[in-house]
């Protein structure tokens, strides 16, 4: 944009230039054909005819001057300070712009060796000359033909142009120099010094602040910088605040579970123990005993409490999946037939909508029946009133190409409450009291251990959809050891 300005003024003013010496020349070459017109006149009307050659070699004198001449009508030079031209036939542009009575005007001559400006001004008839030229009135006597070399006009204009290019050229370094300078003080430096700061804290460093500069513009994005970096470094020091009392709350649910264990194993054999004593006794009771209705229902709490204690044991000590290719297909229907006997007692009909193209996966089939058991069972007893229990599984294609199933456990029944949607994969939470609160963590824990996934979206009133995601290739050691940490 610089340059573009810079030399059009240039090339503006060098034309303003020309055309003001080419004025002056003008008027001046005018002023000289005036001159020596009237002093031929004068000369003429004191019938001094021979100075009129005194008079053009007086004025050719002048350096300018590149010729004067006098020429007839015909276009024979009469007089002219050039003596080898007289007698001579005039130029023939000069002719012809006789001819066309173009007698004042001004032109270059370009055809010439050297460019000349030249005017013509034709000497008329007049009463003084009537003596030697006839009474004719207005008759042409003769054609003076003033030229002025264009030499010097041209050294001017060429010292004015090399003057305006080597003053463009000086005066574009040194604003080019000077926008550099100025760009690498007000904005290189600030923002290398910004970058400097982001890439340590890109590293981890959110102790860097930026030093404010000068200008207002970086002084203002510093100022932003630091408060967004100072926010960072606050998120980061709660985070690992929050991260240490998440490990030593890890830390405390693995021993209580390893407790928990332990105190469950303790616990399963002396319950096994009295619920055989119980049942031995009650062989030597008679039917009518009412005593043997009070041994029935301490058989049913000790198999309450057995089941509690398998449940907590499942989840402590989760089996790695023994993975085999299976017919997931084989495994939801399998899983539904077991479902059918606590559904009919409940009202609730069960459907399956199976897609024919389901993959075969591989994956351990005793444990994705347990899952889907135990959320059948749960939407089954979210159902008090009856229902439909829909289980749907189709093909899904994954991003790397293979294949993976989606299961969809759906249920008509009241719903999860949006409060209690976030804790109902937490161990032993439970809003029945008759359960554990553990099926959903093992179901969580068995889903995860295959490489997948268990979400759930309920809507109160309408009912839940607990989704399945199997993908084609599971990763139960790296799973199990994830699975496990982060519920024990």
């Amino acid at each position: 944009i610089l340059t573009t300005f810079i030399g059009l003024s240039s090339y503006v003013n060098l034309h303003l230039q020309r055309d003001q010496l080419l004025a002056m020349t003008r008027e001046k070459l005018q002023g000289i054909a005036a001159t020596v017109e009237k002093s031929i006149r004068t000369a003429m009307k004191k019938g001094r005819s021979e100075d009129v050659r005194e008079i053009v070699e007086a004025v050719a004198s002048d350096p300018e001057i590149e010729k004067i001449r006098i020429f007839s009508d015909r276009g024979v030079i009469l007089v002219s300070n050039r003596a080898e031209e007289v007698g001579r036939m005039v130029d023939r542009h000069d002719l012809e712009l006789f001819h066309r009575r173009q007698f004042s005007t001004v032109y270059s001559v370009k055809e010439l060796e050297r460019p000349v400006f030249s005017i013509i001004k034709p000497i008329v008839n007049e009463p003084a000359c009537f003596r030697c030229h006839g009474t004719e009135v207005g008759r042409v006597n003769g054609v003076l033909d003033v030229e002025v070399s264009m030499g010097a006009i041209h050294e001017r204009l060429a010292a004015v142009r090399n003057f305006m290019i080597a003053s463009a050229a000086a005066t574009l370094l040194a604003l080019v120099l000077s926008i550099l300078f100025l760009l690498a003080r007000l904005v290189n430096r600030p923002v290398q010094a910004l970058i400097r700061t982001m890439r340590r804290a890109e590293q981890g460093d959110l102790s860097v602040r930026v030093v404010p500069d000068d200008t207002l513009e970086f002084e203002e994005l510093a100022r932003n910088f630091n408060g967004m970096i100072s926010r960072l470094e606050r998120a980061q020091q709660d985070l690992e605040r929050m991260h240490q009392e998440q490990l030593r709350r890890v830390d405390r649910f693995a021993a209580l579970g390893e407790l928990a264990a332990g105190i469950a194993h303790e616990i399963k054999n002396p319950i096994a123990g009295i619920g055989g004593a119980i049942q031995i006794v009650m062989q030597d009771l008679p039917d009518d005993d009412p005593r043997k209705e009070i041994f029935e229902e301490i058989l049913t709490q000790i198999d309450r409490i057995d089941r509690d204690v398998k449940d907590l044991l499942s989840y402590a000590r989760t089996d790695r999946p023994a993975l085999e290719e299976t017919d997931l297909s084989r495994v939801i229907q399998d899983s539904m037939f077991l479902l059918r006997d606590p559904a009919a007692r409940q009202g609730v009909q069960v459907e399956t909508l199976l897609d024919g193209s389901l993959p075969r996966l591989r994956l351990d089939p005793k444990q994705i029946q347990q899952v889907l058991v135990n959320l059948g069972l749960n939407a089954i007893q979210a159902m008090p009133d009856g229902g439909v229990l829909l289980v749907q599984a189709r093909r899904v294609s994954e991003d790397g190409g293979g294949e993976s199933a989606e299961i969809l456990v759906k249920d008509t029944g009241r719903g999860i409450p949006p409060e209690i949607l976030p804790k109902i994969f937490t161990p032993f939470y439970t809003t029945r009291h008759t359960g554990t609160g553990l099926g959903l963590p093992i179901s969580l824990k068995i889903v995860e251990q295959h490489g997948g996934e268990l979400t759930v979206e309920s809507l109160p009133g309408k009912g839940t959809c607990f989704r399945i995601l199997l993908p084609s290739a599971a990763a139960p050691d790296g799973a199990s050891e994830g699975g496990g940490g982060s519920h024990a």
